[in-house]
């Protein structure tokens, strides 16, 4: 027995065929979505924020941007954790980066402390502060640290025991036993 198909019956087995597909798809992607079933979150990772990026705009044209690796919050004590923060300051084209390894933001978000390898350095004015601790206060400005500190303005290094930096380091002063060198 011979079986003759026309070109007329392969297009309708065709067309069948497919619509099956359509139909066999639509009703195996309807039985996924209702079948996944919504996970409540842990409460060990709540507060944590991975990947942040936070950007404040100052009054006076100034702008200051901060990310970091990963963010953890205790909303109680109004406390704020920061992995590998690195801090921008834009003021005029004039861009001041700080890097640390841990960032704490404290005191009711008024007080800041920066961690393990600080360093604050601005290309444009040729400055460079290396510290391992570095504590501050957001509305004044004036940070502080009781760790030895190295501070290269353009050929200038100074070395000293601890600092006071005020105003967002408009003035600083190094206290100590301090070692200035001219290269």
């Amino acid at each position: 027995m011979k079986l003759k198909l026309s070109a007329k019956s392969i297009f309708i087995i065709l067309i069948v065929l497919i619509i099956t597909m359509l139909t066999f798809n639509y009703i195996n992607r309807n039985n996924q979505l209702n079948s996944q079933k919504i996970q409540d979150i842990d409460p060990s990772k709540e507060g944590k924020t991975v990947g942040v990026n936070i950007e404040q705009n100052q009054p006076n044209g100034e702008k200051i941007k901060i990310t970091a690796d990963l963010m953890e919050e205790n909303k109680e004590e109004k406390f704020i954790k920061l992995i590998n923060p690195i801090t921008e300051i834009i003021k005029k084209n004039n861009i001041t980066k700080i890097t640390s390894n841990y960032g704490y933001i404290m005191n009711n978000y008024s007080k800041f402390k920066l961690d393990n390898n600080v360093n604050i350095y601005n290309i444009k004015k040729k400055f460079a502060l290396k510290t391992e601790m570095l504590l501050g206060m957001f509305d004044t400005g004036d940070m502080y640290t009781n760790s030895p500190v190295k501070i290269k303005i353009r050929n200038s290094k100074i070395q000293g025991s601890s600092l006071s930096l005020k105003n967002y380091g408009e003035y600083i002063k190094v206290f100590g036993k301090a070692k200035l060198t001219i290269d």
